[in-house]
């Protein structure tokens, strides 16, 4: 069940873990799932207050890195940019527990001082943080974070301390929780009247699962493999929104 968005001057307005009395943040959309309420950001997290938990999937540190180390020429910055974004995010909700549902690293390239140094010094800064990894796809390709970052590395379907969740990377199914998931970076694409047409990120909600958006800076989106009942919340303004109903994907699709 979905609410309208919030479009309260503060970005994080009176918001502490567990506080049933806290605004929801700027540009927010609040719903109820399996009788649990959260938040769908704008950032591309989804914040269950309740719990002091912050989701957020498919960062892909390293990812540029690894796209320069080919020789292509990108844009660097993007470890710093996505890093900063989310010491935002940690800092304004106050969170007690970050969950990342996979691919924090987007390959082995990834594993060197030019991307983890940041990464340590992120940390360092939010020592107190509980990081929790789910293993995805390039996560088994890049191999696990130095065991100095202090995150727990689980295999999906992981239920530890989520009440009636289930945090995974490819979006599965589960018996008796309700999945919430990352892998396809979900999109949606709106169409104007001159022909036109602009893609935005999605959070993507089905029966019993919920999709988030891809978090990295530099990670692509999709139309396809999304399931076909899905209701899409599209991300652009700086809000969370209802977006049109879209025509089906064609198939499946990887992050």
């Amino acid at each position: 069940m979905t609410e309208a968005p919030n479009t309260a001057p503060d970005p994080y307005p009176s918001m502490g873990p567990g506080d049933p009395g806290a605004e929801a943040p700027r540009g927010s959309l609040a719903m109820t799932l399996a009788g649990e309420r959260v938040w769908l950001l704008p950032e591309r997290a989804l914040w269950w207050p309740a719990a002091g938990t912050l989701f957020v999937a498919d960062v892909h540190l390293g990812k540029a890195a690894s796209f320069r180390a080919l020789g292509q020429p990108v844009p660097s910055g993007t470890t710093a940019d996505n890093l900063s974004r989310l010491s935002r995010l940690v800092d304004g909700t106050r969170a007690r527990r970050l969950v990342v549902l996979g691919d924090l690293l987007h390959a082995a390239a990834a594993q060197q001082a030019q991307v983890l140094d940041p990464v340590h010094r992120w940390r360092q800064r939010h020592a107190a943080l509980d990081c929790v990894l789910i293993r995805g796809n390039h996560d088994s390709r890049a191999g696990d974070p130095p065991p100095a970052l202090r995150f727990a590395i689980e295999d999906e379907p992981w239920r530890g301390g989520l009440g009636p969740f289930a945090a995974c990377h490819h979006p599965l199914r589960v018996d008796g929780a309700h999945v919430l998931a990352g892998h396809l970076h979900p999109a949606v694409t709106l169409r104007g009247r001159a022909h036109e047409y602009h893609r935005l990120p999605c959070f993507c909600e089905s029966e019993g699962l919920m999709i988030l958006p891809a978090f990295g800076a530099f990670t692509g989106t999709t139309l396809d493999g999304l399931p076909r009942d899905a209701r899409c919340h599209a991300i652009g303004g700086g809000a969370v929104w209802a977006a049109p109903e879209r025509a089906p994907g064609r198939g499946p699709a990887s992050g």
